[in-house]
């Protein structure tokens, strides 16, 4: 898996991305299928100061992908919520990849 890390316009402390790169690589234990993943940590200028730091995670996966955005004073807070929210997602992921399929259909000619 690839891990991408941008933050384009902000110094951002390894102490916040250490814990997001960790669980982002136990969800590879979850889901076999990821490729990449994205974490993006921006500002937002429009924005107010008490919510103007941005956390965007994006996984990619064979045939789909997976985003979530989260807005929070700091970007340690917004990416703890980003990646609990991430979780979630990975976690229904993986239950409808174990699933039984919609419809069985057989290509068996008697």
């Amino acid at each position: 898996m690839i891990i991408e890390i941008h933050a384009p316009h902000s110094e951002v402390n390894e102490s916040i991305l250490k814990p997001v790169k960790e669980k982002v690589l136990s969800f590879s234990h979850l889901i076999k299928d990821i490729v990449k993943a994205e974490i993006i940590l921006r500002d937002d200028a429009a924005a107010a100061p008490q919510e103007n730091k941005i956390c965007e995670l994006r996984l990619t996966l064979y045939g789909d992908s997976l985003f979530v955005h989260r807005r929070s004073a700091s970007f340690g807070e917004s990416a703890c919520l980003a990646v609990e929210e991430l979780e979630k997602a990975v976690q229904e992921q993986a239950r409808l990849q174990q699933g039984l399929p919609d419809q069985i259909t057989s290509t068996v000619k008697v």
